[in-house]
């Protein structure tokens, strides 16, 4: 049976300096098949929390991290929360201080927005601090900024659904042109992480520089059926054009040994669709019903495994709130 993405919260970080808020940044899939850089969902369950609470001294601090290995720093402008949530306070033009302390409760190098769930954890927990005084749509220039730091550009396929929620439509070339899809029901999803490590730099070095115009008209075919279906609630037709991408995720896919055998597993056990999120290792399917989504996980489990590439398998949903606070 896979495992839920829902785990307990760690308890709230005690401080005599004041009021501790608590903000959850989601995680998040990418690309969905043909929305190479310009597509995104929020997923439930699952994501990165921040702990923040305002001092007299000025200035903004990471002064713990717990659940990163020792790996992440506490430097402000070297950590995506640190520099998401500094970017927050600097907009609100308080004297005073923050301080933070991050909670990493996903593994880095997935595919499903590690990154970006503690940029926007920690840009929801300094706006908390200070009262809410933004809505989201303010924090789209920090949330960026911190993301930033950890893919070397300012890509919002991530970090945008995981601020507002749902599936977000973003432009690759200005990321802070977006739209949020009207979709009218959630998907059952499951998610299989094969322990195999893809590195974002390397995923990105592989991709092709120039592809055939036959291509690229096929892709953009492919992304508006898919966009429409979304807005339908069509998720059998949402998993048919997910896979269709001719440019990205072929490539990608050599990084992943057991990514055919994955797919092949999820569809032939009823998924609508399969594919990677982001540059991986995880896959993602598409199910009718969370049982149903258990089951198929199972199936791409085992056949990762009986690839020599031993795996973790989840079942979730979409997630339409978006960061919250907790």
């Amino acid at each position: 049976m896979a495992q839920s993405l829902a785990s307990s919260s760690p308890p709230v970080s005690p401080s005599s300096a004041g009021s501790v808020v608590r903000a959850l940044g989601p995680a998040s899939l990418s690309n969905l098949g043909p929305g190479f850089d310009a597509l995104g969902a929020c997923l439930g369950q699952m994501g990165d929390i921040v702990d923040a609470w305002r001092v007299d001294e000025p200035g903004v601090r990471l002064v713990g991290i717990e659940g990163d290995g020792g790996v992440l720093s506490t430097e402000i402008q070297s950590n995506t929360a640190g520099r998401a949530a500094q970017a927050v306070y600097a907009m609100s033009g308080a004297t005073d201080g923050l301080h933070l302390r991050l909670h990493k409760r996903m593994a880095m190098g997935t595919g499903l927005g590690s990154s970006a769930a503690s940029a926007v954890a920690g840009a929801w927990a300094a706006n908390l601090a200070l009262g809410e005084p933004f809505a989201k749509a303010d924090l789209v220039d920090a949330v960026l900024t911190g993301e930033e730091l950890a893919s070397g550009a300012r890509h919002g396929d991530n970090v945008l659904p995981a601020l507002f929620g749902g599936v977000v439509l973003v432009s690759a070339s200005d990321p802070t042109q977006y739209r949020r899809l009207d979709v009218p029901r959630a998907c059952p999803v499951a998610i299989v992480l094969p322990e195999v490590q893809v590195l974002t730099k390397e995923a990105r070095e592989i991709l092709p520089q120039a592809v055939p115009l036959h291509r690229a008209i096929h892709n953009a075919s492919e992304l508006a059926f898919m966009i429409d279906a979304l807005r339908a609630g069509d998720w059998p037709r949402v998993g048919q054009h997910m896979m269709r991408d001719q440019m990205i995720e072929p490539v990608r896919a050599r990084l992943v040994p057991c990514y055919e055998a994955v797919k092949a597993a999820a569809l032939a056990h009823g998924a609508f669709g399969c594919a990677l999120s982001g540059s991986g290792p995880a896959l993602f399917a598409l199910a009718a019903t969370p049982d149903e989504a258990d089951h198929i996980s199972g199936a791409m489990q085992a056949a990762s495994r009986a690839s020599g590439i031993e795996a973790r398998a989840y079942v979730t949903d979409l997630n339409f709130d978006g960061a919250c606070a907790l």
